[in-house]
């Protein structure tokens, strides 16, 4: 997705560990685990990170549910215009990622995408069955489309 982001290549490492640890609020609470991952990622010390990095992979695990970010929130608040939009687009990234594992069960492998007709489709070999996924999709698809201006649409493959 490097031409439809055009983001630097050190948000690849912001994505990656946001991407691994989105879900560690649920160790505090599942309500609300976005917002308690966000907490435990700034408040962290992992190594090679600096202070500014983990502020940026904690508001995309935050921001990779429910509401999308917004200047009110008080760490984004803090962001510059470049880092903003690198948040939302990350968090809009993770979240069909996220989307694409609703099952807990890590069956997709390999994708593949490519831009068609104003749509990003996501080819998905060896999934007969990609109706869960879809169905997170319609829930968690709205950001992607909403910051790279085209919905998300999945289709099975054969190998």
């Amino acid at each position: 997705l490097e031409d439809e982001h055009k983001l630097d290549a050190s948000y690849e490492l912001i994505l990656y560990v946001a991407a691994l640890l989105h879900e560690i609020g649920m160790f505090v609470s599942v309500a609300s685990h976005h917002k308690h991952s966000l907490y435990l990622i700034i408040n962290s010390e992992l190594f090679g990170l600096r202070a500014r990095d983990l502020v940026l992979i904690g508001l995309v695990a935050r921001y990779h549910r429910r509401s999308s970010p917004k200047p009110s929130h008080e760490q984004y608040a803090t962001l510059d215009r470049e880092q903003r939009i690198a948040v939302a687009k990350l968090a809009a990234i993770l979240r069909v990622a996220d989307a694409l594992d609703r099952s807990r069960s890590q069956r997709i492998q390999r994708l593949e995408c490519q831009r068609e007709d104003g749509r990003l489709l996501v080819a998905i070999p060896d999934v007969d069955d990609l109706s869960l996924e879809e169905l997170a999709l319609k829930e968690k698809g709205p950001l992607f489309e909403e910051i790279f201006g085209m919905p998300v649409l999945l289709r099975t493959v054969a190998s």
